[in-house]
């Protein structure tokens, strides 16, 4: 089992949508646009936020174009951990390694959600 998606959960409570919502505003986007074989019920929605599954295109680009115009901020479906996914290998020393769980730990996160966040939070910072 995948991790929940903690930023995909924030977003929609953030905006104050129901899993309905969610599957609602989708679904009519989906029509709007001419995308005919998009189908979203609110099941579908609670395994994107509780298992991490990921929706297939177009739904990434139209959940953030939903969010985006919503909360008035850019949203992509990167930032809401519905992307493509591209695995990177991180080697670690084992004193690193204990730190790293031990912050997330503390943190009340996995070892995996911690680090993507740390890196997300180092190439914000980075950026011009």
């Amino acid at each position: 089992m995948r991790s929940p998606n903690y930023a995909l959960a924030l977003a929609f409570a953030e905006a104050g949508w129901s899993n309905s919502d969610v599957a609602r505003r989708v679904n009519a986007l989906a029509v709007k646009r001419g995308h005919t074989g998009v189908a979203v019920g609110r099941s579908r929605v609670s395994r994107w936020i509780r298992h991490g599954e990921k929706p297939r295109p177009p739904v990434p680009e139209l959940l953030a174009d939903l969010l985006t115009a919503h909360l008035h901020r850019p949203h992509t479906p990167d930032l809401l951990g519905i992307g493509p996914t591209r695995s990177v290998l991180i080697v670690l020393k084992p004193n690193e390694h204990r730190t790293l769980a031990e912050r997330a730990e503390a943190a009340n996160m996995t070892v995996e959600h911690y680090a993507w966040a740390l890196l997300q939070l180092a190439l914000r910072s980075a950026a011009p």
